[in-house]
């Protein structure tokens, strides 16, 4: 699967590939079904997961990802803001 992830440097969103046998969401129905984190791919209900601020859909929605990799990507925010 494709997935867009932007790329803070070049201010852009650039293609990003998941494996196959990855379920990643960026919706769900049900909060206690379980998808891949976009980042790492581990298994996590969606209901605990977090709006990637980095990995989203062509229309702008964020994929659900885990606070582990939540975190990792709000350190990367910050410093692309120089903070």
């Amino acid at each position: 699967m494709i997935l867009q992830k932007w790329n803070y440097e070049k201010r852009e969103y650039e293609d990003y590939e998941v494996p196959k046998d990855w379920f990643c969401k960026y919706y769900c129905a049900s909060m206690i079904e379980t998808v891949n984190c976009a980042h790492c791919g581990k298994v996590i209900l969606f209901g605990d997961s977090y709006t990637s601020m980095e990995i989203h859909t062509k229309a702008g929605w964020g994929y659900a990802v885990c606070s582990d990799c939540y975190a990792d990507e709000w350190i990367r925010r910050q410093k692309a803001k120089g903070e």
